[in-house]
């Protein structure tokens, strides 16, 4: 009896010993909170940008940019706007598209293009930052017949029209498929 009374304390202490061991509880700790950093520095380079534009932009520089022709040149795709690598992006949107059961390399080529067709038009429209897409073959009998497509964006310009960049961009992805699909047709 004095054995069992011995062995139930010490599995009591045991416990409480282990239990009280960490003096802090994790499961109640916020962390800390970069929203006010933050906060401070889109305050601070939207001053800059201000004031660099009253000092050295007047009325008749400024041109309407869905009116302005499209120029993409290399280290416009490559360079981002502070002009270094650095910059973070994130994944704002994914959708998997169905090009058919029995789509091939004629139906991938033809998708690729409306892809890159739907992408410069949505890439004119809304002139975002660090906006891209990736693409990778989904389908699990035929690798070709379902297509992952993921809208990406700099992390700076995600929060702010991300959602309105990859819904427009996905939307114009069938439109360009068929477009595609009946210029085929008429070969």
């Amino acid at each position: 009896m004095i054995k069992t009374i011995l062995s139930l304390l010490c599995a009591t202490v045991l416990l409480g010993a282990c239990t009280n061991y960490n003096q802090k509880n994790y499961k109640k700790y916020n962390g800390i909170s970069y929203e006010e950093y933050e906060k401070q520095r889109r305050e601070q380079q939207n001053q800059t940008q201000i004031e660099y534009l009253e000092d050295n932009v007047s009325e008749e520089d400024i041109e309407d940019p869905y009116t302005t022709p499209l120029e993409i040149t290399e280290e416009d795709v490559i360079e981002s706007v502070n002009s270094s690598y650095g910059e973070a992006v994130v994944v704002m949107a994914s959708k998997k598209i169905s090009l058919g059961k029995d789509a091939g390399y004629k139906e991938m080529e033809m998708f690729q293009t409306a892809l890159d067709s739907a992408y410069g038009t949505a890439f004119s429209h809304y002139r975002a930052d660090g906006f891209t897409y990736a693409m990778s073959p989904a389908g699990t009998v035929n690798p070709l017949s379902v297509m992952d497509v993921q809208c990406i964006l700099s992390e700076s310009f995600a929060t702010a029209k991300g959602k309105a960049v990859c819904d427009y961009f996905f939307s114009q992805i069938p439109v360009e498929y068929a477009k595609e699909k009946e210029n085929a047709k008429n070969l």
